[in-house]
């Protein structure tokens, strides 16, 4: 009888369903999951960046704070999102980390570092009273090391 149920056409077909469903699954979550986790990421930064890249001409404090609630948010979010790409690059598998770094030119390395130091000068009395501000460094290297298209932060570039 058993040796009936094993052999059955119903029963391999069941088993070889079951398999196919925990392979699905584990591919799902091991691969796809996360490659989906770290493109939100960077799709947050790009329009944290396209949206508030304006605020490296503006000093925190000037203009009676009209900024100044913009400029925390913007560093605090900034800083927040920068740890999310990170925690969601760590876990991706290598061959998708190679993929992005050498297919679609994703430094991660530089990017962080650059947006740190974005988040810390920004809108800083020193950093805006120099000619080309650290911001504006950051703001112009974090889409080149993210393979963003160039984000344009002042009123002249628009125009």
């Amino acid at each position: 009888m058993i040796d009936t149920i094993i052999t059955s056409e119903a029963f391999l077909i069941v088993i070889s369903g079951v398999v196919i469903f925990t392979l699905q699954n584990l591919i799902s979550q091991l691969w796809i999951s996360p490659i989906v986790e770290f493109k939100k990421c960077l799709a947050k930064i790009e329009t944290l960046l396209t949206r508030y890249a304006f605020l490296c001409d503006f000093e925190y404090g000037s203009n009676n704070g009209m900024m100044d609630n913009d400029i925390e948010y913007f560093r605090r979010e900034l800083k927040n999102i920068t740890s999310e790409m990170l925690g969601a690059y760590n876990i991706l598998p290598k061959l998708e980390k190679w993929w992005l770094r050498k297919r679609h030119g994703i430094n991660i390395v530089k990017a962080k570092t650059e947006m740190l130091t974005l988040s810390a000068v920004v809108s800083t009395r020193r950093d805006v009273s120099r000619e080309k501000s650290r911001a504006e460094i950051a703001i112009e290297s974090i889409p080149q090391h993210l393979n963003f298209s160039r984000i344009k932060y002042k009123i002249a570039d628009v125009l």
